[in-house]
């Protein structure tokens, strides 16, 4: 499912990139229980200056190295998938089975839409037109000529 064009079926008028963010993260590494005490490390952000104290996320933040872990074992990558990251309209946020009917109706709609032509067909189209409209004309032009040429044998005789 696209999540995006599924929301954009249900509210037409939204943008994208104002009113809703969908991101996918790809898989995302999950910590077994006990596996962040072997991986926890201490990143320096920067020397305290002569008299201050180190504050932990001023001078120093604690992060996972997961390069000390072993996948499977400490840690699992779980496979999030597209989700709702922002979402700044006044309407609620859909629920997954919104979307999903969002989701069924927008390909039933985009199945029953005709399909767009390229380039060359809509050349070949136009083409087509200019000829019956160019036939119609000088049908027309060749009756006007009869006409005008039925009326001088009337006033000639």
């Amino acid at each position: 499912m696209n999540i995006a064009l599924a929301i954009m079926h249900l509210y037409p008028q939204v943008n994208p990139m104002r009113d809703f963010i969908v991101q996918d993260n790809g898989p995302e590494p999950i910590l077994r229980p006990g596996a962040e005490e072997k991986a926890r490390v201490r990143y320096e952000i920067k020397p305290p200056e002569a008299g201050e104290e180190s504050t932990e996320g001023v001078h120093y933040r604690y992060g996972i190295d997961y390069n000390l872990l072993t996948e499977g074992e400490d840690y699992d990558l779980v496979e999030r998938g597209p989700y709702i990251a922002v979402w700044n309209l006044p309407e609620p946020q859909p629920s997954e089975a919104e979307l999903q009917e969002a989701w069924e109706a927008y390909q039933e709609a985009e199945a029953n839409k005709p399909p767009e032509l390229t380039e060359i067909e809509q050349l070949q189209q136009e083409n087509m037109l200019l000829k019956a409209q160019n036939n119609a004309l000088s049908k027309r032009a060749d009756f006007i000529e009869d006409i005008i040429a039925e009326m001088a044998m009337q006033v000639y005789q």
